[in-house]
């Protein structure tokens, strides 16, 4: 906020707020464990005062808990800006941050941020985490199914259900047979395990080793999902001919699901619906033309490599191998490399940025912008009188002011990358390592940082004052 009477008045309201809600208990460091010891299920929620999407958050969640009244679950939540040292014990980092406590262990919380999300969530995990059939049901709901078949449910079985029951559905078959525990996911064989059935931390392992299928849909339910993996994605982009997106994984799962097995571990194998994400496979792949197998060595990552050759499992086997290898050269999303006219800002694209920014003998100041991007329109003026201040002082020799559009290019260079806008790095000449700006986003104070980090500064120096000694001696005549 930028008036502090503002600030403080909102502060206030929020915390009377808080204070007035009987459905949401507020908790201090005082009051916080009492409350988990009381409470075998609760949500906390973490918050900012001053924070915009926690105030959207609040009716919400205080609608959700009054929906949750009659159940024996209780919301509550913390000023993490007052009480630092909860926030500091659960690595409580952005805001609003949800936690679900069940016996005062803290589990994930994945559901969505409305009244009818959070407490379609809840919901699920206060059933019981292992469901007693007579039957294998079959994954049916995009999650994997995890069987106990034994003589009697085992607690650390139900342990491990308990610690994901939101990412799989866990049941338990009664039999005399030796016990074991089989995940499947649709479409593939079911994996078992006949070891360390009773164990938690031996079925947990078991669970997450296997918890996504070997080649599984792409879309916005599971995006996240394998974005927080770790491991490497391979998109599985093919045509769909009017086809449904169901026709197009029975087509191509004994292919792709040849490949995921030697892989496994390692790298994801998905599908994806060509046709409906069009925009977004070229926004993030640089793909438009299908079939292709794209490939991301962590999943997220901006450099990819992609193979629209021949699709078969060897084919694709040994592009996997070359990736790996370093024997493919990665995919460069990049406007088409501009006129050879110059402006008084360059125009830098990826297939340019080396040449333009990395020089032997001149600075480059980069600014990596969006167009959409509010405070890249703000600073367009003031960068663009900048580049004429260097072309009137005749330093255009000794220093180059660049742009990029860092939504349409990527760059070719692993060690910069950009994830703001706008992003302003200052390139010495010769050095590998840029600066990143970080002071005003004025021409004048652009020109100052310059004029004190240039390579040459002591010449800039000598430079500006030969031409206001030169200026002031015109002037007398």
């Amino acid at each position: 906020m930028t008036h502090v009477g503002c600030f403080a008045w909102t502060l206030v309201v929020s915390r009377f707020a808080v204070s007035i809600s009987q459905s949401v208990l507020s908790l201090t460091t005082a009051t916080f464990d009492a409350h988990l010891r009381d409470n075998r299920q609760t949500m906390i929620e973490f918050y900012a005062p001053w924070c915009g999407h926690c105030k959207k958050l609040a009716p919400e969640y205080e609608k959700a808990a009054k929906d949750l009244a009659p159940s024996s679950v209780r919301l509550g939540q913390v000023d993490a800006t007052e009480e630092k040292e909860i926030a500091t014990r659960y690595n409580v980092k952005g805001f609003p941050t949800l936690m679900w406590f069940e016996d005062g262990q803290q589990a994930e919380y994945d559901g969505g941020r409305t009244a009818e999300g959070i407490v379609e969530w809840v919901t699920s995990m206060t059933g019981p985490a292992v469901i007693r059939v007579a039957a294998a049901q079959g994954p049916t709901t995009g999650k994997p199914e995890v069987v106990l078949y034994a003589d009697r449910l085992f607690p650390g079985f139900e342990a491990a259900a308990k610690a994901n029951r939101r990412k799989g559905s866990w049941a338990f078959i009664e039999t005399s047979a030796p016990a074991r525990v089989v995940i499947s996911h649709k479409g593939e064989e079911p994996l078992t395990i006949m070891d360390g059935c009773d164990r938690q931390e031996r079925v947990d392992n078991f669970f997450k080793e296997n918890a996504m299928p070997l080649f599984g849909r792409l879309d916005g339910d599971t995006f996240d999902k394998y974005m927080e993996s770790g491991n490497g994605l391979v998109w599985g982009l093919f045509k769909m001919n009017g086809k449904s997106l169901d026709d197009i994984e029975r087509e191509n799962r004994p292919m792709m699901t040849e490949v995921a097995k030697r892989f496994k571990g390692t790298y994801h194998f998905t599908y994806t619906d060509s046709e409906k994400f069009k925009e977004a496979v070229d926004n993030m792949l640089s793909v438009s033309e299908f079939p292709a197998i794209a490939v991301q060595k962590k999943a997220g990552d901006k450099k990819k490599y992609v193979h629209q050759e021949e699709m078969s499992a060897a084919a694709i086997g040994k592009f996997m191998d070359d990736v790996i290898a370093g024997r493919v050269e990665r995919r460069l999303k990049s406007e088409p490399v501009p006129p050879g006219r110059r402006d008084s800002v360059t125009v830098v694209v990826g297939k340019t940025l080396e040449a333009e920014a990395y020089t032997p003998d001149k600075d480059v100041l980069l600014e990596v912008y969006a167009p959409w991007c509010g405070h890249c329109k703000k600073l367009e003026p003031e960068y663009l009188k900048l580049a004429k201040k260097i072309e009137k002082e005749e330093l255009t020799d000794l220093i180059k002011i660049a742009k990029i559009d860092g939504t349409a290019n990527d760059s070719p260079v692993d060690s910069l990358e950009w994830t703001g806008f706008p992003t302003i790095y200052f390139f010495k000449a010769g050095n590998p390592e840029p600066m990143t700006y970080d002071g005003e986003r004025t021409a004048k104070g652009l020109y100052k940082y310059i004029k004190k980090h240039a390579t040459k500064a002591q010449e800039i120096k000598e430079r500006l004052e030969k031409r206001r000694r030169h200026q002031t001696r015109a002037g007398e005549l």
